[in-house]
């Protein structure tokens, strides 16, 4: 028996913090993804698709990707082949799945409520194995579903079990709710030879034999969501055989995050984007991904830098983003900077007899103060003289310094601009 196991497609996902020309795009992607995953099922000829939960995204379905899905359905029926589906939290049995909003074709088989239902997967009118599965009813299951599976439902055939769960202990289980919830040693105890599951987004496998394996979202939604991103394709010789299972990269826009360090002797922007272009260049040397992807990358500065005043600024890290996009040819580019630190050593400025050395020496003596206890300033600040102080009466100085200047970060800026303006004025 041959299969193509997906999870979590997620249709209509929001995407509500993206600009509406990425909501737009994401949201199109995800179908890209599916259309892709159904002509693979069509020229690989496989015996059934399944779909272990979260086809849908919520209880939203919009016009286009109701006659989308539909459309994609029909092409399988056309190659014969049948589409497995089981509902999760996130499209449960009393949702878009089961209302009746959508007249499932004849050849989707439909797990809409925990209990579980065999189907004999047939070839030629041959059966060459069969696939055992229960829905979620609510959003909110929390019974562990695969004890109620029972037996093999023919010893003679490969058997395969899908369901949406969270395996306790399996890799990004901490990123998910804890619903349908089951233990690996059961599901290794069944008497099944595969186990597809869905739920959780990390692509990993929990055993070989017998096959137990997440195939992860088929598009990432998030950077959180990294790395490629498809379906498993599963070929299962006999009963009791281990599963050969491969593979398939399907999304067409992937999520990434660039770590960008070595930035201590770059004193330009033109070096900056030059350090970022060089990483992106080894990252993709080393995982390409497959023709015509899009990319959205995080791009994530760390450590001490000259230009770490600069970077504070608004305006420019919106040019930072814009020409790494542009000439990195991005489809979006987030910019992390909280790791970025100076390159200068406070301690060196802070005797100077300077406006500098005196907002240093302040902050020193305030170190290790809790806000709102009383604090001493150096015997050379007259609270009185403090500029703003007088609009903000009851303000006590302590607080309103560490207000105004900040912690270290705020004296390494505050150096930095100093010596941008010139250390002789």
């Amino acid at each position: 028996m041959r299969l193509l196991h997906l999870a979590d497609i997620h249709l209509d996902t929001l995407f509500a913090s993206r600009s509406q020309r990425l909501r737009e795009r994401l949201r199109e992607a995800s179908r890209e993804a599916f259309r892709r995953a159904v002509g693979l099922a069509i020229r690989e000829e496989v015996d059934a698709v399944l779909v272990a939960g979260d086809l849908f995204d919520g209880h939203r379905l919009s016009f286009p990707t109701e006659r989308f899905l539909l459309e994609e359905l029909r092409r399988l029926g056309e190659a014969g082949i049948p589409c497995l589906y089981c509902t999760g939290n996130h499209d449960p049995g009393s949702g878009i799945a089961g209302d009746g909003r959508i007249r499932w074709p004849a050849h989707v088989e439909l797990f809409a409520d925990g209990e579980p239902r065999s189907v004999v997967i047939e070839r030629g009118g041959r059966p060459v194995g069969t696939v055992t599965s229960a829905g979620h009813r609510t959003d909110r299951e929390g019974d562990d579903l695969s004890a109620r599976f029972g037996g093999r439902p023919d010893p003679s055939l490969p058997a395969v079990a899908m369901l949406h769960t969270q395996v306790t202990g399996a890799g990004g289980a901490e990123a998910h709710e804890r619903y349908a919830p089951s233990e690996l040693p059961s599901l290794r105890r069944a008497p099944f030879d595969y186990w597809a599951l869905g739920h959780i987004h990390l692509r990993q496998t929990l055993e070989t034999t017998p096959g137990i394996r997440y195939p992860g979202n088929l598009q990432g939604r998030s950077p959180r969501e990294t790395g490629a991103k498809g379906g498993l394709l599963v070929e299962l010789p006999g009963p009791g055989a281990t599963p050969a299972v491969e593979f398939v990269d399907l999304a067409p826009i992937r999520w990434e995050v660039l770590e960008v360090d070595g930035i201590d002797a770059i004193h330009t922007l033109d070096g900056l984007l030059h350090r970022i272009a060089e990483l992106w260049r080894e990252a993709r040397g080393a995982e390409p991904g497959r023709p015509g992807t899009e990319w959205i990358v995080r791009v994530r500065l760390t450590g001490a830098s000259p230009l770490a005043g600069e970077l504070a600024l608004e305006e420019n890290r919106r040019t930072l983003v814009s020409e790494t996009a542009q000439n990195l040819d991005l489809l979006e580019v987030e910019l992390r900077t909280g790791g970025v630190r100076s390159t200068v050593d406070p301690a060196e400025y802070r005797e100077r007899q300077d406006p500098v050395g005196l907002a240093l020496r302040i902050l020193r003596s305030l170190e290790g103060a809790d806000p709102g206890a009383d604090s001493d300033l150096p015997m050379e600040v007259d609270p009185s003289t403090l500029a703003g102080l007088v609009d903000a009466p009851g303000s006590d100085p302590a607080d309103y310094i560490r207000e105004i200047l900040g912690d270290e970060v705020g004296a390494r800026i505050l150096i930095d601009r100093f010596r941008a303006l010139g250390e002789g004025r």
